[in-house]
């Protein structure tokens, strides 16, 4: 057990996700959203995974495996329509747009 207290961990794990997502850095986005998720509990785990979802897909797509990205773009979708377009202060329409 993390003597950092949950929320915090949720909460930078988003943060950092949110960062390497804009920047286009997928597979460090991915590993903070999953990292989150591990903390979370609830909405905030589902919006996690919908959010490493979507780094999968940006990761996919620059492997050049367009099948894959579509499935997880897709995944991420469905995960995420619940908070869209704004969900604790991360904009999900403009992580969503940002992916290929």
């Amino acid at each position: 057990m993390s003597w950092i207290p949950q929320e915090q961990r949720v909460q930078s794990g988003l943060w950092r996700g949110e960062t390497h997502m804009l920047q286009k850095e997928w597979f460090a986005a991915y590993r903070a959203f999953l990292a989150a998720a591990r903390a979370a509990e609830g909405d905030d785990r589902e919006l996690a995974r919908g959010l490493a979802h979507a780094a999968a897909a940006g990761y996919k797509h620059l492997t050049g495996d367009g099948r894959g990205a579509a499935c997880q773009l897709a995944h991420a979708r469905r995960r995420l329509a619940p908070f869209m377009p704004r969900y604790r202060e991360i904009d999900l329409e403009e992580l969503l747009s940002g992916l290929p």
